[in-house]
C-alpha cells in the first residue's frame, strides 16, 4: 500500500486522539496537568522503589553485548480499528483493525510490519501466525550493530479488538506477570519478562479503557517504551509499578509511525543514554513529518518527572 505524505502525521494524531484529550483529559473543564491523572485513574497500590536512572539496566546491556548474547526487544502493536477504539474513524482500510494488509500501524506504508522490511539492515528471520485470538501475526527480525551489539525484534500485532488485551500484556511483561518464548527460523528467544525493551506503539488505549492495577514481581528492570499520544501521563504510574524505566514517552499529540521505533532502537542498541535515544525519536519525527527539530523535541521525553 502507498505510504500517507508524512507532513499529513501531526493531523493525522490529531484527528485520531484529539477529540479523546479534549474531551477526556480534562476533567471539569480544567487545563490537563499530571495532577488530575490521579483523579481519573486513582491508583491505590502503593508504589515500589523503582528505578531512578538506568544505570543498572545499561551495565547488563553492556555485559549482554560483550557476551554476544542478542538484545531483545519486543513491540507491541494493537493495529487501529475505527469500530473498537475510541477514536474519530479514518478512512475504512487503514482502521479495518482485523487487516493486516492495509491497517495503518501495521501493513501501510508507516506501519511496523511495512516500515521494518523495507529497512536493508533487518534481516526478516519470520513471518507468522501465532495462533491466539488477540494477535493476528508476529514479526520477527534480526539486526547487527557496529559496537557489536545484535537485536532480535519481536513485533506482535494485536487485532484491533484487543486493545486491553494489549495493554494489560504490555504491563505484565515489565511486571515479570506474563513470561514466554518465541520462536523463529529455528532459534527460540525469551519474550515478554524476558526481553530487555518492552514497547508499546498505537491509539494510546488507556484513554478509554480501565486498566487493573498490577505491581512487579519478578525479573529485572528494563526500559520501557510508549509511543502513543500524550503517553508519559497515561502510563507513568503503571510504568513506576512494573519496576520500569521510561525509556520514551511522549507529551502531545502524534501519529505513533514506525520509524519512530526504529530511530529508538537503533540508538538503544548502540548503547547510548536516554538523552540521546529521546533525541533519536525526535530526530526520526521531525524528518520523516518534516516539521521542525524544536517541535519533535518537545513531543518526546525520557525519564520520570513533570
Amino acid at each position: 500500500m502507498s505510504q500517507l505524505p508524512s507532513r499529513l502525521g501531526f493531523f493525522l494524531g490529531l484527528l485520531l486522539c484529539g477529540p479523546i484529550f479534549l474531551l477526556g483529559a480534562m476533567p471539569q473543564g480544567r487545563p490537563f496537568r499530571k495532577s488530575h491523572l490521579q483523579e481519573m485513574h486513582p491508583m491505590r497500590l502503593p508504589v515500589p522503589d523503582y528505578p531512578a536512572d538506568r544505570s543498572a539496566i545499561l551495565e547488563r546491556l553492556r555485559a549482554k553485548v560483550a557476551q554476544k548474547q542478542p538484545l531483545i526487544a519486543h513491540i507491541l502493536v494493537p493495529l487501529c480499528d475505527n469500530k473498537n477504539q475510541g477514536i474519530v474513524p479514518v478512512n475504512a482500510s487503514l482502521g479495518d483493525g482485523q487487516n493486516l494488509k492495509t491497517n495503518l500501524y501495521w501493513g501501510a506504508g508507516y506501519g511496523m510490519r511495512t516500515h521494518f522490511q523495507r529497512q536493508t539492515e533487518w534481516k526478516t528471520l519470520e513471518v507468522s501466525d501465532p495462533q491466539e485470538a488477540h494477535i493476528l501475526q508476529r514479526l520477527v527480525m534480526r539486526r547487527s550493530y557496529p559496537n557489536g551489539a545484535t537485536v532480535v525484534l519481536i513485533a506482535d500485532a494485536y487485532d484491533g479488538a484487543y486493545m486491553q488485551r494489549c495493554i494489560e500484556d504490555f504491563l505484565d511483561g515489565l511486571c515479570g506477570i506474563k513470561n514466554g518464548d518465541v520462536t523463529a527460523a529455528a532459534e527460540t528467544f525469551p519474550a515478554w519478562a524476558g526481553a530487555d525493551l518492552l514497547a508499546f506503539n498505537g491509539h494510546n488505549g488507556l484513554m478509554d479503557n480501565e486498566i487493573a492495577e498490577r505491581q512487579f514481581v519478578s525479573g529485572h528492570p528494563k526500559d520501557a517504551v510508549a509511543i502513543a499520544c500524550i503517553s508519559h501521563s497515561w502510563f507513568e504510574p503503571h510504568l513506576q509499578r512494573a519496576n520500569a524505566y521510561p525509556l520514551v514517552t511522549t507529551t502531545n499529540l502524534l501519529a505513533p509511525e514506525a520509524y519512530i521505533m526504529r530511530a529508538i532502537i537503533d540508538s538503544w542498541a548502540q548503547l547510548k543514554s536516554g538523552t540521546e535515544i529521546d533525541a533519536a525519536a525526535a530526530q526520526g519525527n521531525s524528518t520523516y513529518q518534516k516539521c521542525s527539530l524544536s517541535s519533535s523535541n518537545r513531543l518526546f521525553r525520557t525519564g520520570w518527572g513533570q
